[in-house]
């Protein structure tokens, strides 16, 4: 699609951006990456990895401007009409009056931050087709990446790449390609007939390796026993936590006796179930509102932590060796001459690697001393 020489993937470490544990380690996720094609793999951090949108496409963004090389962002999205999504950057960038009036009010009714700015957008008179596509999941996140490319990396070109199959919320197999929902939710109940939506290396290894796939409500008991054990001042430190909720989970915390009931009891319009799972995920982790917003603040606040890589990509590896964009870390002796605030963000992904772990009650889903080469 765009004639790179090489392909790097930035993947989500041991938390995704739902706000759930990943179906299986970061390792072999790269691992397979590198089997399916890509170059070098690195690791989101993981103060970029559990949040909103807007933070979840910065940090990629942001990552991979730190290698100094990347020309091209390739990306998921439902629209086909690339023009439609940025029509509607320049409206979410620039908020005109009208725009951010209408915003207000329907946040002020209590509505979630993605269903005030759709429902605004219709009030000021937006084409249907600009409304179809933000109604549309991987749509969200594809805005919000030519959002962080218009603010921190013009030089970069958008390769957006349409989905096809499933749709972003299909719980069904269907055809070739199905949606990540589908494909979750027949290999936790064990459907044999996942092994057609998926390359044979990941398949197979999911259905039959005992230690796949890690289940998200594995870290459930490890995120009501953190929240029980902060004050409610505390949890108003956590990221997207406002307007009082850290009441509503404090008293809820104490209430609630499994994590399923505790999220049936905190969820709501304005904090959709994602929202409060990555307040979960923040909570067990200990990432606050001071070290995202120094994390961003921060211009060297970026680091290359190298998961998986081809032998071939040691060429790409020179390369961005050359260039002081951001520090590559390739083994933990690596960490030590980092700036204090990516020592700190190293860290938390290393302390989040493991947690998981202890969750899933695997040592071999610790963080390994150097990256795998394949």
């Amino acid at each position: 699609l765009s004639g790179a020489d090489y392909c790097i993937v930035v993947l989500s470490g041991s938390f995704v951006q739902r706000g759930e544990a990943a179906c299986m380690d970061k390792y072999t996720r790269a691992g397979w990456a590198v089997k399916a094609g890509a170059d070098l793999v690195l690791e989101l951090p993981s103060v970029y990895a559990v949040a909103s949108a807007e933070r979840f496409a910065l940090g990629g963004i942001r990552t991979l401007l730190g290698t100094g090389v990347v020309t091209d962002l390739a990306f998921g999205c439902e629209a086909a009409d690339v023009d439609t999504l940025y029509r509607l950057c320049e409206v979410l960038v620039s908020e005109p009056p009208s725009f951010r009036s209408a915003l207000h009010r329907h946040l002020s009714l209590g509505k979630s931050y993605p269903r005030a700015r759709y429902d605004a957008l219709a009030d000021i008179g937006a084409p249907e087709e600009m409304l179809h596509a933000l109604a549309q999941p991987n749509n969200i996140l594809a805005i919000e990446y030519l959002r962080a490319i218009g603010a921190y990396a013009p030089g970069i070109r958008p390769v957006p790449v349409t989905r096809v199959g499933g749709g972003y919320h299909a719980e069904t197999l269907t055809g070739t390609y199905s949606s990540a929902t589908a494909i979750r939710k027949a290999l936790l109940s064990g459907d044999e007939s996942v092994l057609n939506a998926m390359p044979s290396f990941v398949g197979g290894a999911m259905l039959y390796d005992p230690q796949f796939p890690i289940r998200p409500e594995c870290v459930g008991p490890l995120i009501l026993y953190a929240i029980r054990s902060m004050s409610a001042r505390s949890l108003a430190e956590l990221p997207d936590v406002s307007e009082g909720f850290e009441n509503i989970l404090s008293r809820a915390a104490r209430r609630c006796s499994t994590i399923d009931e505790f999220w049936e009891s905190v969820k709501s319009k304005r904090f959709t179930l994602a929202r409060c799972r990555r307040i979960g995920i923040c909570a067990l982790l200990g990432i606050t509102n001071e070290q995202v917003h120094a994390t961003v603040r921060d211009a060297k606040s970026e680091y290359l932590k190298v998961l998986a890589m081809t032998s071939g990509a040691r060429t790409l590896l020179s390369e961005i060796a050359k260039r002081p964009h951001a520090p590559l870390i390739l083994r933990n002796a690596d960490i030590t001459a980092c700036p204090a605030i990516v020592q700190r963000n190293l860290t938390t992904d290393a302390f989040s690697t493991d947690v998981l772990a202890v969750a899933a009650q695997n040592e071999t889903h610790r963080d390994a001393e150097g990256p795998l080469i394949l």
